[in-house]
């Protein structure tokens, strides 16, 4: 393929897959003799899990095992890549190993391999459960702006050690849901592409911050660029601990920067109404909220990945700030014009992120006397993630003149089973008259499931699902009275792939991907 755009059908592609594949297998009888109760006093034990969120077993890691280190290993051993035209490793996480561990995740494991990869940056990606997907898009835009060329590897370490990291209290049912897992996935950019257009980039602006960061931050961006509207904000998050990371401080400066720039909507409450706010953001705001961690801590990395966002025609005012471990911000306003995005044919063919920060509370990390926690707001969680998509996939597949009946593949994210049919169902509501039996028959045909095996892997759910299709672990089964995993053959063979997910920010995130083997 030559350098006419036009010539350039593909333009990034998943190529392999590492995974950590150990662990000891537990049921819910683990959590049976803790004295839980689920909401209304209703005791936790293996039927009233299954019940409610679908999971009859997960998968713990041991305490003393990096499993991401071991995902990609696993990558390097089984996929046919050449480690010196990796350019870029991004750890993709909520928890990590270890909750106590200042970050960024991505040291060790790119440490173990710099050796092979002399030209590669690494950074850690902060975006809640949709942190794959995320990392994704971001290189999609690195490859949309030319930043990655034809022939250089990304590489994408999802890992979460949520039993080893007591992320939550010892009687929260918050911590029944999830488990550990580890996966590295390679992508590889299949074109050199030079964008044309105007980068403005403006004056870099640094201030000492106090108590509120958040605010702080946002109040700077606001000076900087008024009541202009920001379609992304990303934070270089230095200050590494999980309670500054879960939810992204990207995702809160995001919340306070649309109280100043919507004061009227403040002061009546409308973002504390759910309905109110998710309309507002989905109306008005339209943007997304996110944290890397970059480990040269070089606010270079920073300006090239929103650079890149503006340059690959499908952004146009970004905010980017470095904020350093003394408590210190600077921000730049990214703006482009003229830009015009390529639309690839093949591989990866779009993405859309979109954060609604006035939820940030509903998942976050809190101090608990001398220790730290994650909180869960179950109910908004819930209303987020199956009140959220219909919008969000629209637009998504609506650009792309596609429906969610063209879908071959959904993989959508492993949070609570009970969301997942509720999800569908609102989806199909308003085009379909059997809106609740389309359901029924997607979920069984045209998506895959692990939760009732694995529980929630968070980030890795997304990376999990397409591995284990591929390699024949996925079974059929019945969760909830739902028949699941009815058409695994033919999904092996899935086309047209959508990836969603869903998680602290609250953001979510979707990757449209289209196999066509011709292009390769």
């Amino acid at each position: 393929m030559g350098e006419n755009l036009l010539e350039n059908k593909v333009v990034l592609m998943i190529v392999g897959h590492g995974a950590w594949n150990g662990g000891k297998l537990v049921d819910n009888s683990i959590f049976e003799k803790r004295g839980m109760f689920f909401k209304n006093n209703v005791p936790v034990n293996h039927k009233t899990i299954e019940e409610r969120i679908g999971v009859r077993t997960r998968v713990l890691a041991p305490d003393d095992m990096r499993i991401g280190q071991l995902a990609l290993q696993n990558l390097f051993e089984t996929a046919d890549i050449d480690p010196a035209r990796i350019k870029l490793f991004i750890g993709a996480t909520n928890v990590g190993d270890d909750k106590y561990e200042p970050g960024p995740f991505i040291s060790q494991p790119f440490q173990s391999v710099r050796h092979h990869c002399p030209k590669a940056i690494a950074f850690d990606l902060y975006a809640g459960c949709p942190g794959f997907n995320v990392s994704v898009e971001l290189i999609f835009m690195l490859s949309l702006s030319g930043v990655l060329e034809r022939g250089d590897i990304s590489v994408i370490i999802g890992a979460e050690n949520v039993h080893r990291a007591e992320a939550f209290k010892p009687h929260d049912t918050a911590s029944i849901i999830f488990g550990d897992d580890a996966l590295a996935t390679a992508l590889e950019t299949k074109a050199s592409l030079k964008p044309i257009g105007k980068y403005i980039c403006g004056e870099k602006v640094k201030r000492p911050l106090k108590k509120n960061i958040a605010a702080d931050i946002a109040r700077l961006i606001f000076e900087l660029n008024d009541s202009d509207r920001i379609e992304g904000i990303i934070i270089d998050n230095q200050l590494g601990k999980i309670a500054h990371r879960v939810p992204a401080t990207a995702a809160r400066v995001q919340k306070e920067l649309i109280h100043l720039m919507y004061p009227e909507e403040t002061s009546v409450k409308n973002f504390n109404r759910f309905q109110t706010a998710l309309k507002f953001y989905d109306q008005n705001v339209n943007s997304f909220a996110f944290d890397i961690m970059s480990i040269e801590q070089d606010t270079s990395v920073l300006d090239n990945v929103a650079r890149a966002y503006i340059e690959s025609g499908k952004y146009r005012t970004i905010a980017a700030g470095y904020l350093a471990s003394d408590l210190s911000i600077e921000v730049r306003i990214h703006k482009g014009q003229g830009f015009t995005p390529h639309k690839p044919q093949a591989g990866i063919i779009d993405t859309l992120t979109r954060t609604h920060g006035c939820f940030a509370d509903f998942i976050q990390v809190i101090p608990d006397s001398e220790d730290i926690f994650g909180e869960m707001n179950g109910k908004g969680v819930f209303l987020y993630a199956t009140r959220g998509a219909k919008n969000h996939l629209a637009e998504l597949l609506g650009r792309n003149k596609l429906t969610i009946d063209d879908i071959e593949l959904l993989i959508e994210h492993q949070a609570n089973f009970a969301m997942i049919p509720m999800t569908l169902e609102k989806l199909f509501e308003g085009h379909r008259s059997d809106a609740g039996k389309a359901a029924v028959d997607y979920l069984a045909n045209k998506m895959i499931t692990n939760i009732h095996n694995r529980g929630n892997c968070s980030v890795v759910c997304m990376q999990r699902l397409p591995y284990d299709l591929e390699r024949g672990a996925l079974k059929e089964d019945t969760i909830q009275g739902y028949p699941i995993n009815r058409n695994l053959e033919n999904l092996k063979h899935a086309k047209l792939i959508l990836n969603d997910s869903v998680g602290a920010g609250m953001t979510r995130s979707s990757v449209l991907q289209k196999i066509d083997i011709r292009n390769y």
